[in-house]
């Protein structure tokens, strides 16, 4: 662990930075070996999108340009830099803008599980440790919400997974077109 200049104990930031078609996936761990990459052909120029995957379930893509990504998951937020000088502070920022105004919502999934994100146009069989994050989710659905950041070490796309309420018992269930 590394100490942030405030004094809090944070872990460094692992930037994934291999994706020459601007595309990432949430890849099912149990499908990674299977990918080929033409799965997510048709969300390249979504910042955010989902595919479904017969048998492995939804598969959340993040794109739209060619942009190096962390994980964050003690916010569950997937942070990709535009352009950044310093990353001290950055753990920070994206805990700050938790409460901010301005947070879009794009999507919603269902995640549960072992993940990794892998560039989504190469074979996930090539992806190894040194290509991937690895991203554990807890089962349940949730709602994709993306903002942009301009602390002062940087640009940042903001991700963000939030749980989705599960509706009140003798409640009917909203269904969300997939």
């Amino acid at each position: 662990m590394t100490t942030d200049l405030g004094g809090k104990l944070s872990t460094p930031i692992s930037w994934l930075d291999r994706t020459d078609f601007g595309v990432y996936a949430l890849c099912p761990a149990g499908y990674v070996d299977d990918w080929d990459g033409t799965e997510a052909l048709d969300t390249v120029s979504e910042h955010v999108g989902k595919i479904r995957l017969p048998d492995h379930g939804e598969v959340l893509t993040l794109g739209g340009e060619a942009l190096p990504v962390a994980y964050f998951p003690q916010t569950m937020t997937f942070v990709r830099t535009i352009g950044h000088d310093d990353e001290s502070g950055l753990h920070d920022a994206v805990e700050r803008s938790e409460g901010a105004a301005g947070w879009r919502d794009d999507v919603e999934i269902c995640l549960g599980g072992c993940y990794f994100l892998i560039d989504s146009m190469a074979p996930g069989a090539e992806a190894g440790e040194e290509y991937s994050i690895r991203v554990d989710v807890p089962p349940g659905r949730y709602r994709v919400q993306s903002l942009f950041i301009a602390p002062p070490m940087g640009e940042f796309y903001l991700h963000r997974l939030r749980a989705v309420p599960a509706p009140a018992a003798g409640t009917a269930a909203l269904v969300v077109p997939g």
